[in-house]
């Protein structure tokens, strides 16, 4: 019987320990770990990138270098280890922008610049560190024939853009161009993932799969690209969405409904006010009657 309870303990934590390292492991597409910054690291991108980890990543990873990260499942990795920096910028890139993990992703806390500021102060404590050559990224050619098309690819259960160019009648695809991906909200557009396009001209996007969409479950998503040239824009209804009922503000009780919907202790309230009016009213007229029965036997 002990020996049972042990090896039912140890397969227990043998699952634990596996789940946990899957939770921890993510896919980074061939075309994102290529990805390199747009600007040179110096010292004053390093120093804003140490102000944005201390605001944002120091509360999980803590102080590069001292592995003093917090104890939590699994262990958020120290960002000045080797195992950290064998990844190369783009897979850096991409898992602070998607997350991974317990690690939530910063697309829409940090913008692009930041997110590479970061990678540049935890690159300062990599003493063999050569940053790759700069590749002039988000830019679209100035041709009017660039086209961007967005799906939804079912067997990948991922939502992706195409940017193609017509070259000679043909049309060829345009990589290294920066797309945001959001999603139509009732006042304004939500931001919610970003990837760049590869080799075929295709960018793959990771989106949460917790958004609010309609009855159905679908969601309205908008593809925007941003050049110094020109801005495409490609759109997508896809059932992707967690179904949400609209909610009838008149179905439940409240200040502004109609009165046999208002809240049940306002109703109380107004009757007892009425009715303490009332009373309140009766007491005076009786006082002033009282008063003008003794004036007139006075006189």
């Amino acid at each position: 019987m002990q020996l049972n309870r042990i090896l039912i303990a140890s397969i227990t934590l043998l699952i634990i320990s596996t789940s946990s390292l899957f939770s921890q492991t993510t896919s980074v597409p061939s075309e994102a770990k290529n990805k390199t910054a747009p600007f040179l690291f110096t010292p004053e991108t390093i120093k804003t990138g140490e102000q944005i980890f201390n605001a944002n990543c120091k509360s999980c990873h803590g102080d590069p270098g001292k592995a003093n990260y917090a104890k939590l499942n699994p262990i958020p990795k120290d960002p000045a280890s080797p195992e950290y920096q064998k990844n190369s910028d783009g897979e850096m890139f991409y898992i602070l922008s998607n997350g991974r993990g317990l690690m939530p992703n910063f697309v829409n806390t940090l913008n692009e610049a930041q997110r590479w500021q970061v990678i540049s102060y935890i690159r300062s404590f990599n003493k063999s560190y050569k940053q790759p050559p700069i590749k002039s990224t988000g830019e679209v050619v100035k041709t009017e024939t660039a086209k961007m098309i967005l799906a939804f690819d079912k067997s990948e259960k991922k939502v992706f853009a195409t940017i193609t160019d017509s070259v000679a009648g043909l049309r060829k695809p345009l990589p290294d161009i920066t797309i945001k991906l959001f999603v139509k909200r009732t006042f304004g557009s939500l931001l919610v993932a970003e990837a760049s396009t590869g080799k075929e001209g295709i960018a793959y996007f990771n989106t949460p799969a917790d958004i609010p969409g309609d009855s159905l479950g679908f969601l309205s998503l908008i593809a925007k690209t941003q050049g110094n040239s020109k801005e495409l824009i490609s759109t997508l209804n896809e059932k992707l969405g967690v179904v949400t009922k609209p909610k009838n503000l008149l179905d439940q009780r409240a200040w502004w409904n109609v009165n046999k919907m208002a809240p049940v202790w306002l109703i109380i309230s107004y009757l007892f006010g009425v009715v303490g009016i009332g009373i309140t009213v009766v007491y005076i007229l009786l006082q002033l009657r009282k008063i003008k029965k003794i004036n007139d036997s006075a006189t």
